[in-house]
């Protein structure tokens, strides 16, 4: 009974069900715009419910389920996520799978794997990583290698200077240097669409996605009723889902631009 009662108020008293239920009231008792309000609650609702926001989420997502990794390639490049600077592990929870992903393939593979994003006040994913690495540090039985160029085996290199993922992939190919290199392209699910056709806008052409940070249960089947209830888990997956489709409206119009 407890467990029904806090999962009830856990749905409708706290955000975004808390705002669902005060834009409902007031659509019940408001004289004026009362389908306005009830369309908006509405609309809310079903941002915030699993069944919605997965799908929404899903049709980013399940392209990348399964990784193809190439027999070699020249590099892997990491996007940042964002950090915490004086934290333990200073990578936040995105970057930091994204970080460890690319880091193990690339060791792996022998090649080296390009860390992006230039953070805040000067403390960049690259340095990020470093620290993180440095409380890892213990309980890793690999050599870490950093260098500051561009190399033909394992090594950690950070490129600090890009503001986004057309930066970055701009940059990269610089960094790298050669004329159809080989990537390995390591972000979230959600994100790894328009990253692609990011980095094929800046010349890349023999890409290979390994995507981590999964949101959604590509193999769940039925829904179950706490399904039904608003989430901010939920509701925080449409946000994903509809950032990336208002991204991927800017990478066509940088693909016209550049036409």
């Amino acid at each position: 009974m407890i467990y029904i009662v806090s999962k009830i108020f856990t749905a409708f008293f706290l955000p975004p069900g808390l705002f669902i239920t005060i834009l409902a009231a007031s659509a019940f008792f408001a004289k004026k715009l009362r389908w306005l309000l009830a369309a908006a609650a509405l609309f809310l609702y079903g941002l915030s419910i699993h069944p919605i926001a997965d799908r929404l989420l899903a049709f980013y997502e399940a392209p990348f389920i399964s990784t193809q990794l190439p027999d070699h390639a020249d590099a892997v490049v990491t996007l940042g996520g964002g950090n915490r600077r004086g934290t333990p592990i200073p990578l936040m929870d995105e970057s930091f799978k994204r970080a460890i992903y690319g880091l193990s393939i690339a060791k792996k593979m022998d090649i080296p794997v390009i860390v992006s994003g230039n953070g805040e006040d000067g403390y960049n994913e690259f340095l990020a990583l470093l620290d993180s690495l440095e409380t890892l540090q213990p309980i890793l039985k690999a050599d870490l290698n950093v260098s500051d160029h561009f190399t033909d085996h394992f090594a950690i290199i950070g490129e600090t200077k890009s503001h986004d993922t057309y930066e970055n992939a701009q940059l990269t190919m610089k960094m790298i240097g050669k004329k159809e290199p080989v990537i390995v392209v390591v972000t979230s699910a959600y994100h790894m669409k328009r990253a692609l056709a990011l980095f094929r806008l800046a010349g890349a052409k023999n890409l290979y996605p390994a995507a981590t940070n999964f949101y959604t249960d590509i193999d769940k089947k039925g829904v179950q009723s706490t399904d039904l209830f608003p989430s901010m888990w939920a509701l925080l997956n449409s946000y994903r889902a509809m950032h990336e489709f208002f991204g991927s409206i800017k990478v066509k119009l940088r693909e016209m631009k550049n036409k």
